[in-house]
């Protein structure tokens, strides 16, 4: 499980850049709009600009040995992508593509970030605060791996992907998000097919419902237990 990962979760810049400084970077570096599947970044790649997504979805992750893709996380508005730039790794890890047609996304060179970590104080406190609190969900996910089944993990990801993404719905929370059982099945760190059953089993029993391939539907989030 890689543990260096090069994305910032749970950033909203919309909360911690006052409207003046991201309004007058704005004038000079309108948002960029990608389409599903275009990347921002690939393994390797020098780091010049830190991402900040504005609207739509991302996902970062890695190629193993076998050139199979990993995928880490799905990230949205609000989030920075790239920010140990700042601390001075010099090279990306992982990739960046997104996910969802018309992703929004303000590109922040190194030098303006650091300009802001160093004279504003709220962008500095809020990474600092941040990268603490996105450790804690790193050691929360590898304990997920090493001591709970497939189930259990499925569970867990289920409820996760419920408060991040997840909107009101009937008695319970609909998300609606482009991902595959493919991708759950390395987030989680089983196979396609245990996924897949996992999944009918849920269904069947009234924990979980699908609306087409895109949204999922639960009842009730504590009842997934």
């Amino acid at each position: 499980m890689k543990t260096n990962i090069w994305f910032f979760e749970e950033v909203d810049l919309y909360d911690i850049l006052c409207p003046y400084k991201y309004n007058d970077h704005l004038k000079s570096h309108p948002l960029s709009c990608y389409n599903k599947t275009d990347f921002l970044f690939m393994e390797g790649d020098v780091v010049r600009e830190l991402f900040l997504v504005a609207e739509g979805r991302v996902k970062v992750g890695f190629y193993d040995k076998e050139g199979n893709e990993q995928v880490i996380a799905f990230l949205g508005r609000g989030e920075i992508l790239g920010e140990k730039a700042i601390f001075g790794e010099d090279r990306h890890k992982e990739f960046a593509q997104v996910v969802a047609d018309k992703t929004m996304i303000c590109r922040l060179r190194v030098e303006k970030a650091r300009e802001l970590a160093r004279d504003y104080v709220p962008f500095s406190l809020t990474l600092t605060k941040r990268f603490g609190e996105r450790m804690q969900r790193l050691e929360r996910r590898l304990q997920i791996l090493l001591f709970k089944d497939a189930r259990q993990r499925l569970v867990e990801f289920l409820k996760d992907l419920c408060r991040d993404f997840g909107a009101p719905y009937r008695t319970g929370v609909k998300v609606t998000l482009d991902i595959t059982q493919s991708d759950i099945a390395a987030l989680i760190g089983a196979s396609r097919k245990t996924v897949s059953l996992l999944f009918t089993d849920l269904e069947e029993a009234g924990l979980v419902k699908f609306f087409g391939r895109r949204e999922i539907y639960v009842p009730d989030v504590e009842g997934l237990e």
